[in-house]
């Protein structure tokens, strides 16, 4: 049977009026209005039209800007004036440079010129910005978005954040950019930010800005990323660094040194102390092993005691599982007890079916008993239709 993205998207829309959470109704909107953009582009700007009317009923505020910021990004695919409007209409000068660069990103590919301004005028709300700390990160985020269309102002803009942690956080992330197109450049601008991070001091810090790069690193140089990955001040970072050289291993068919490091990582989260900071570990390493080795990988998954993070790991091992077993997938899902998780890990699976068997895919959709994830795997395969 042929079904038409516009039949898909109608029943995502049906499936829409489910969801009673003003938040969950605004987010599960911006997705079907996305996927709609390109077939009937008033549909799209009237569906984001309800999902700002929705996220304008949500209680609290944080979770409030966050789902603002999504239909915000949304509105760059049917109408970017009105994205500037609405992130030019934010609280903060912060809320407003993270909202331009977003779209900015989002647009700087089709629409350079217009993305160049956006993020102009977040560059130029960054500077205006108080507080030195929130004035940092905000020009780190501008620098990142810049590395998409001018890489050389986003070099310049990263060289004058004043923190070290900020700074190299934001070279890592321009190199992450560069990467995917000038890998020499991207490893110049990478060294620049692993002689910072060999400054930064405070354990915290220094976590984050060697978790930024090793997911750069690892794609330019495994063995300097494992270097990185042998700096982490705490063992859990290390055993998720571990993972991330792996995974990039695994890729490139490296299988028998992929096994090796995560053994080695396994063998580090056992010795973790503290259960969330394990549960993370477990959660990275058996992820990745669950592309070699299933069973291994759900024995890594009993060490989890807390409900909540072996639902998760489940989840994550269940997509992965997926792009080469559907029915091991399934079982993987099944095993989940949370509705919501397993409903996520039902959409993972759906995604990973649907170029192979788009039926069974869509059999596997409509059985999500979560509406919002069944909103958003209806999206997808509505733009694999096409």
């Amino acid at each position: 049977m042929r079904h038409t993205a516009e039949s898909l998207l109608s029943e995502a829309i049906n499936a829409v009026q489910q969801i009673s959470d003003p938040a969950w109704k605004a987010l599960a909107l911006s997705q079907v209005a996305q996927a709609m953009a390109k077939i009937n582009r008033q549909h799209a700007v009237d569906l984001l039209d309800d999902a700002l009317r929705f996220a304008r009923q949500i209680d609290d505020p944080a979770w409030q800007l966050s789902v603002l910021l999504t239909v915000i990004s949304a509105f760059a695919t049917v109408d970017v004036e009105q994205a500037h409007r609405l992130a030019m209409g934010l609280p903060s000068e912060t809320t407003r440079v993270l909202a331009l660069t977003d779209v900015a990103e989002r647009i700087a590919h089709r629409l350079k010129a217009t993305a160049t301004q956006f993020l102009t005028d977040a560059e130029r709300i960054a500077r205006s910005i108080a507080d030195a700390d929130s004035r940092q990160e905000a020009l780190a985020a501008v620098a990142e978005a810049w590395a998409l269309v001018d890489p050389d102002k986003a070099l310049k803009l990263a060289e004058q954040i004043g923190g070290i942690a900020q700074r190299a956080m934001a070279l890592a992330a321009i190199a992450r950019t560069l990467s995917s197109c000038d890998a020499s450049r991207a490893k110049a601008v990478a060294q620049q930010a692993m002689e910072l991070a060999g400054r930064v001091q405070d354990p915290d810090e220094k976590t984050m800005v060697l978790d930024d790069l090793i997911e750069t690193v690892s794609a330019l140089d495994t063995e300097q990323a494992l270097t990185l990955a042998n700096a982490q001040p705490f063992p859990d970072r290390k055993a998720v660094a571990y993972s991330v050289v792996a995974q990039v291993l695994l890729a490139r068919g490296a299988v028998e040194r992929a096994k090796a490091l995560l053994t080695e990582a396994a063998d580090i989260a056992r010795k973790v102390k503290d259960p969330d900071r394990q549960a993370s570990a477990w959660r990275a390493v058996a992820t990745v092993m669950a592309r070699l080795d299933t069973e291994r990988a759900l024995s890594w998954v009993q060490q989890v005691r807390d409900p909540d993070w072996r639902d998760w790991t489940l989840g994550d091992i269940a997509a992965a599982v997926a792009t080469r077993s559907v029915d091991e997938a399934l079982k993987v899902a099944q095993q989940i007890e949370d509705t919501e998780e397993r409903s996520s890990a039902l959409a993972d699976i759906a995604i990973a079916l649907a170029q192979s068997d788009f039926e069974r895919a869509l059999t596997i959709v409509r059985k999500i008993s979560d509406p919002f994830y069944r909103v958003q795997t209806l999206c997808e395969l509505a733009q694999l239709s096409r």
